[in-house]
């Protein structure tokens, strides 16, 4: 793949939750692939088809930004703590959010990470993205 190159391909996210292990499949189907240098960003559409999902992952962080009836933005670093807001209907709120893990290959981007509200763990999710090249 050239570096720039815009594709389609096929994704699949699982999100499972580290503290009762509900797993969650958020999505299964087609994205828009992009690959600039170390960056990927990747783009769809949750199931619930209102909410655009974004991700971009660097080496070193992967930014979430999720625009529906609720609005999030989230930035996760390996082994930080980092600040996150969402935005709903009663405002936004600010989260803090610490990075358990963060590991970004090829085809694969793996997030294990906790979310903190006033420096107690209130969830934690371990996220995949697991990307598949387009059989067609």
């Amino acid at each position: 793949m050239i570096s720039g190159d815009n594709m389609k391909k096929h994704l699949i996210v699982k999100q499972k939750d580290r503290y009762t292990d509900e797993k969650n499949l958020m999505f299964d189907g087609y994205v828009d692939f992009m690959k600039k240098g170390s960056l990927i960003s990747i783009e769809y559409v949750e199931k619930d088809q209102t909410t655009t999902v974004k991700v971009k992952a660097d080496d070193d962080e992967l930014q979430l930004e999720r625009k529906g009836e609720i609005q999030t933005q989230l930035l996760f670093r390996h082994k930080e703590t980092t600040i996150g807001s969402v935005l709903s209907e009663f405002g936004t709120i600010e989260l803090g959010i610490y990075t358990h893990k963060y590991i970004r290959k090829d085809n694969i981007i793996a997030l294990e990470y906790d979310i903190l509200s006033e420096g107690e763990v209130t969830d934690g999710y371990r996220i995949l993205w697991i990307l598949k090249e387009d059989q067609a």
